[in-house]
Parts: structure tokens; C-alpha cells; sequence
């Protein structure tokens, strides 16, 4: 999509129990819960199967933003974030034999409001904010940094 090939020698994923978070990206390595991995296919509906392919997406685009090219510091989160989030609606919209997923779009509409939503609270925050320590960075992870960032980028 911008001319750069992929950034480094593999990309493996794994699948991890118990795994805190939906999922991390890492230099070269994807990590994901493992309820991911549906033993029963058919327990899995559409709209879950599309909303996962997202996830798998979001992350694979960190390898350029947000592993390849980073933030100087914690600020500019967004910029990683909705970064991964537009480009993975982009992929699931467009990559040959991803026809399949119809609903991209409608799933970036919903994170969309879901950062509007966090725009209303009273622990709002611009888009690119003041982070002043690592462990402040935690409450930045949120709709405004993935959802309203992205509908921004748009």
C-alpha cells in the first residue's frame, strides 16, 4: 500500500492463554489471547470472524507503524493506534481474498462512536496528549486513541 515491503526476516503469531490483553505486536511476532482460536468454527458467527480478521490486521499493520516507524514517546499513542486501525479497515476493505468481509467499514463506524462516546466522558483527552510518565500511558489506550484518532486519519 506505500511502497515499503514488509521490515523484517518473519512474522509469527501466537497464540497464548490466559493472555492479558486482545493482542500485542512485537518486532516481528504477533501474540494473541487464545480465544481467538474457536475449536468449533461454527460457534464463530460472521461478524465474529470479521471482527477477528480486523484484530489480525490492526496488529500485522504495527509492523510498519509502530515497529518500524514508532513514536518519539508516549503522546503521540494515537498515532500507532490509528494508525493499525485505519490501515487494517483499508486491508479488509481491498486485499484480494478478503472479499469475503463486507462489513469493514460498518465496524470502523462503531469504533468511531465508541471514541465519540469517550469524547463525552469527563476522562476525555485530546487526540495527542501530555503523557508525563509510562504508567499514565495505560489510561490513553481507549476509544479516543484507536476509534476517533482513526476517524480522524480518514
Amino acid at each position: 500500500m506505500f511502497s515499503t515491503p514488509f521490515p523484517f526476516g518473519k512474522l509469527d503469531q501466537a497464540f497464548v492463554p490466559d493472555y492479558e490483553m486482545g493482542a500485542m505486536e512485537n518486532v516481528g511476532m504477533v501474540v494473541y489471547r487464545d480465544d481467538y482460536v474457536e475449536r468449533d468454527e461454527e460457534l464463530f458467527s460472521e461478524t465474529k470472524k470479521e471482527s477477528i480478521m480486523n484484530t489480525f490486521l490492526h496488529e500485522i499493520s504495527h509492523m510498519w507503524f509502530g515497529n518500524f516507524v514508532t513514536m518519539k514517546w508516549w503522546d503521540d499513542l494515537w498515532l500507532n493506534e490509528s494508525f493499525a486501525n485505519f490501515v487494517s479497515y483499508i486491508c479488509q476493505d481491498e486485499a484480494p481474498g478478503l472479499e469475503k468481509y463486507k462489513n469493514s467499514w460498518s465496524i470502523f463506524l462503531d469504533e468511531s462512536f465508541w471514541g465519540m462516546s469517550e469524547d463525552q466522558m469527563p476522562t476525555t483527552h485530546p487526540i495527542s496528549c501530555d503523557v508525563i510518565h509510562t504508567d499514565s500511558a495505560r489510561d490513553i489506550f481507549d476509544g479516543i486513541s484507536y476509534g476517533k484518532g482513526a476517524s480522524w486519519l480518514n
